[in-house]
């Protein structure tokens, strides 16, 4: 059953799992209806071979009349929905859409829409509803990221695995390094740009896949695939989770080829082989200069703390643990004298520990703290 969404309104049966054929009637209705509040709309692709459908997910970008949002009121009015979980900002929000008696039974699905009516009503509810979910989205950029890393199923968490696997990280906000402590450090935002870099065909995407193995088997194109080293399980591999069913079928798709090929696994790869990998996307992305720097300036604060802290500057004056306030002031002293951590960088560089150290000393006399 769909419907986790309304799980504090309705019970799961009222939201039953939605044919294909009612899931795509279901969206060319609604899809022009928001297409009066939003200038850009799209569902993702669904999963190939999908057998049913959960909710219907909607995308959507720039109100139409150029204010800066449209209220949940008149989407809810305009889908004709009698339940919202409101979201604010560019966030999804749930909408229940009651199911016409008979809806799918026009369809095809007549049996299946009783049978998800007596299940309703064994729960108390003699309404069934769809669950619409619309993510409004901050800019046209995040939009056209969403609708590709969602497109096809578990696809985007694939690419996102195979990215990972040579020390990258795919995700639904773009292309990146994964730089601990750090925050992770952006080489594009463009799912154009990556798949180009990955080695993939865009143009086999917008395509479309009849089928997962199509799927696989275009995964399986990219300069980023090494059948030899692909591990599917062992350390540093997570489990898959039981929903993900398309992403245990890449994993079983790469174990067949692995089995087909008689080859055996080879070793991960080695810090040093993800450290080339991602030397190579910097360079192709242009971001080589600009991540250099950042390491220059990680190096540097390090650097600097090792000699310029709390514990060194206390042992230099001879302050006592409980004379924080005479700290504070002397570090803040040296800081202003010198014009900042630059500053006090520069006389490290220049002069060593022992030019700090003076700078600390005649902070403190300064203040009268000797």
């Amino acid at each position: 059953m769909g419907g986790s969404a309304f799980s504090a309104i309705l019970p799961a049966s009222a939201l039953p799992r939605i044919p294909p054929a009612v899931y795509q009637a279901l969206k060319a209705r609604l899809t022009p209806r928001l297409q009066t509040l939003y200038s850009m709309v799209a569902t993702p692709y669904e999963a190939p071979e999908k057998a049913d459908h959960g909710d219907l997910d909607l995308l959507v970008c720039g109100p139409s009349d150029g204010a800066k949002e449209v209220p949940h009121a008149t989407v809810q009015t305009l889908l004709r929905a009698k339940y919202v979980v409101p979201m604010p900002g560019n966030r999804t929000s749930n909408y229940a859409v009651p199911i016409e008696r008979g809806e799918w039974a026009l369809l095809g699905h007549q049996a299946e829409e009783e049978a998800a009516r007596r299940c309703a009503a064994e729960d108390g509810q003699q309404e069934t509803y769809y669950q619409v979910d619309v993510h409004v989205c901050l800019d046209e950029s995040e939009w056209r990221r969403l609708n590709f890393f969602h497109g096809y199923g578990d696809l985007g968490i694939i690419l996102g695995l195979l990215a990972r696997s040579r020390g990258l990280a795919l995700g639904s906000t773009g292309f990146k390094i994964q730089h601990h402590p750090r925050p992770p450090f952006e080489l594009t935002e463009s799912m154009d740009n990556v798949v180009q870099y990955m080695g993939l065909s865009m143009e086999r995407w917008n395509a479309g896949f009849r089928t997962k193995q199509e799927v696989f088997e275009w995964v399986g194109t990219s300069s980023l695939f090494d059948l030899t080293r692909f591990r599917t399980e062992g350390p540093g591999i997570s489990k898959i989770k039981p929903g993900r069913k398309m992403y245990a079928g890449f994993v079983e798709w790469v174990k067949e080829q692995q089995r087909h090929s008689k080859m055996e696994v080879a070793p991960a790869r080695s810090r040093e082989d993800e450290d080339e990998q991602i030397e190579h996307a910097l360079r192709y992305f242009g971001k080589k200069e600009a991540f250099d720097a950042l390491e220059r300036e990680e190096a540097d604060r390090v650097r600097l703390k090792e000699v310029f802290n709390g514990n060194s500057v206390r042992t230099w004056v001879g302050l006592r643990k409980e004379e924080w306030k005479e700290l504070k002031m002397i570090i803040d002293e040296v800081r202003r004298r010198a014009g900042g951590e630059a500053g006090i960088l520069k006389i490290l560089d220049e002069r060593g520990e022992d030019g700090v150290k003076e700078c600390v000393l005649q902070a403190a006399a300064k203040l009268g703290v000797l």
